[in-house]
C-alpha cells in the first residue's frame, strides 16, 4: 500500500537521513536555530546588562558613602553575571548534529534545569541583596541628617535602625527568600518569554508529527 502524504511527512521528519520529504527536516532545523541563537544572544545582553548594571549601583554607592555595601552587591552580581556565562558555555555544548527534536529538547531541559539552579542561588542572592540596599542606604553619608531626625524624634530605634522599618524589610526578605524560584521564573518568563513560547510552539508541532 502506498503511503500517506501524512507517513511520508513523518518519515521525512523523524529520520534525517530519509530521502523523502527533506524540506520538513531543513525547516525545523533553521527553526531550532533560530530560537536557540536568539536566546543566546538576550542571554549575553542580561549579563552585561547584570554587569553594567552592578557597576553603574557602585559608582552611585561611591558617591552618596555607602561604598561598602555597593562593593558588596557589586561582588554578588559580578559572581551571579559570571555562573550565568558558565551556563551560557554548558548551553553552547549541546550536540548541534542531533535532529530538530532532540536539539530543541536538550535545550528546553537546559534551561529548566537552569531556572532551577538559580532559582536555589538566588534563595540566597535576593536576600543579601535586599538587605545590603537597605542598610547601606540607611547608614550612607547621604541620609546622616535624615537618621539624626528619626533619632531625635521618636525613641523607635536600636543599633542607629529605626525598629519598624527593618522589621518589615527583614520580613519582606525572607519573603524573597522563600518565594525566590517563583520570582525568578516570573523574571525569566518577562525577559524571555516571547522565544520560550516559540520554543513550545515548535516542541509541540514536532511532537504532533512523532506521534
Amino acid at each position: 500500500m502506498e503511503k500517506s502524504i501524512e507517513s511520508i511527512w513523518k518519515e521525512g521528519f523523524i529520520n534525517s537521513k530519509a530521502l523523502v520529504a527533506p524540506k520538513v527536516n531543513d525547516i525545523y532545523n533553521k527553526k531550532s536555530n533560530h530560537i536557540i541563537e536568539k536566546y543566546e544572544k538576550m542571554f549575553l545582553r542580561n549579563i552585561w546588562g547584570i554587569i553594567i548594571g552592578a557597576s553603574l549601583l557602585f559608582i552611585g554607592s561611591c558617591f552618596i558613602g555607602a561604598v561598602l555595601a555597593g562593593g558588596i552587591i557589586l561582588i554578588m552580581m559580578l559572581y551571579v553575571a559570571y555562573t550565568a556565562y558558565d551556563e551560557l558555555q554548558a548551553l553552547k555544548e549541546i550536540d548541534k548534529g542531533r535532529d530538530s527534536y532532540t536539539y530543541l529538547k536538550s535545550f528546553k531541559n537546559w534551561i529548566d534545569n537552569s531556572i532551577e539552579r538559580y532559582g536555589k542561588m538566588y534563595r540566597i542572592a535576593y536576600p543579601i541583596f535586599l538587605l545590603t540596599f537597605y542598610f547601606g542606604f540607611w547608614f550612607s553619608d547621604f541620609l546622616d541628617g535624615k537618621r539624626q531626625e528619626v533619632a531625635q524624634n521618636t525613641s523607635d530605634m536600636i543599633f542607629g535602625l529605626h525598629i519598624y522599618s527593618t522589621v518589615i524589610v527583614l520580613f519582606a526578605a525572607i519573603l524573597m527568600s522563600v518565594f525566590s524560584k517563583a520570582i525568578h521564573r516570573r523574571d525569566v518568563k518577562a525577559i524571555y518569554g516571547k522565544v520560550m513560547k516559540k520554543l513550545d510552539v515548535a516542541l509541540g508541532e514536532m511532537e504532533e508529527l512523532r506521534a
